[in-house]
């Protein structure tokens, strides 16, 4: 199904292929279970789409890789040697035919290898793609989130309760780690975030420094479970031996009681949140796009010293918050 709508919004949008870097579009659209790299890295073709064969072609070194039954002539193997990739690409059946081209990023060295398969090609941009997809209610999508919900709520609960003054972030970091491992969750959709903040300006301190006492501390733990992402942030008050759960800024409450159907994510910017959709990774939604029962985001609130986030699942009046 998920393919038939992006199949579907190349042909509106007149995209004949997509080129895919991102391993979150990638699990999208393929069903793919490569393993997840956190971090930064450079662009790659680690999924392909040609419309008008409603073909879907992988980068991968083995069927393991993809569902059962995918054809094994439509992967290509992984190399760092641009001219072997740019063979595998040639030899993608109707890609080097493609007049327009959508990707969701690229670098000069991918731009020059995609320009030498396709004469001529016009890149545009796959985002709007995806987004009409983001908008489809999806039952596994719900209970992927919702399961990654339980591994972050769990491994920011650990480090809660073993922050205190005079510890070190990295200390906190491995707690939740290995909470998460023990979900069977061993790679974070990024690494556990502890940092003070300065209480009048929200700002960010180096997460190196020792927490000292009465100072506002944020954490931040996000996993990723089957390809499926959630995370969640609270700030903590230090006093002694002490530790308290500072409340939700007070915009917070208001503000989740616009997260329905209905509303747009330009509505709740507006209102002083920070919203994006969350599924098989991060999802960036326009201020125009809409929300519809079913679909899962980020919701995060701050003020000058309190940082609250949470992943939502939207309803047709209101959301259920997947982190509590």
């Amino acid at each position: 199904m998920r393919l038939d709508v992006v199949l579907d919004e190349m042909t509106r949008g007149g995209v004949d292929a997509m080129v895919l870097g991102r391993e979150a579009n990638a699990r999208t659209v393929a069903d793919t279970r490569r393993l997840w790299l956190a971090g930064t890295r450079a662009f790659a073709p680690a999924c392909v789409v040609v419309r008008d064969r409603a073909a879907v072609h992988v980068l991968a070194n083995s069927d393991d890789a993809v569902p059962e039954g995918f054809p094994a002539d439509r992967l290509y193997g992984i190399t760092w040697n641009p001219e072997k990739l740019l063979a595998a690409l040639a030899a993608i059946p109707g890609l080097s035919q493609a007049g327009r081209v959508a990707v969701d990023g690229m670098t000069p060295m991918m731009h020059t290898l995609l320009s030498a398969v396709v004469a001529g090609v016009e890149l545009v941009d796959a985002a709007p793609l995806f987004a009409a997809l983001w908008a489809v209610p999806d039952a596994e999508r719900v209970d992927g989130v919702r399961a990654a919900a339980d591994v972050a709520r769990a491994g920011l609960a650990a480090m809660a309760g073993a922050v205190r003054p005079g510890v070190h972030p990295h200390t906190l970091r491995g707690i939740c780690a290995e909470v998460l491992a023990s979900f069977g969750v061993t790679t974070p959709a990024f690494e556990a975030v502890v940092a003070p903040l300065d209480t009048n300006v929200s700002k960010w301190l180096s997460p190196e420094r020792i927490l000292a006492a009465h100072e506002p501390v944020v954490m931040r733990t996000g996993a990723l479970r089957d390809g499926w992402e959630a995370s969640v942030s609270r700030t903590y008050r230090l006093a002694g031996d002490s530790v308290t759960e500072q409340p939700p800024p007070e915009q917070w409450h208001s503000i989740l009681a616009r997260c329905h159907a209905g509303s747009t994510a330009g509505d709740l910017r507006a209102r002083g949140a920070v919203v994006y959709g969350v599924g098989r990774g991060l999802e960036s939604w326009d201020d125009d796009f809409t929300l519809v029962a079913g679909t899962t985001c980020s919701l995060e609130v701050s003020c000058p010293g309190v940082v609250h986030q949470d992943v939502v699942l939207i309803g047709a009046q209101s959301a259920e918050v997947l982190t509590c």
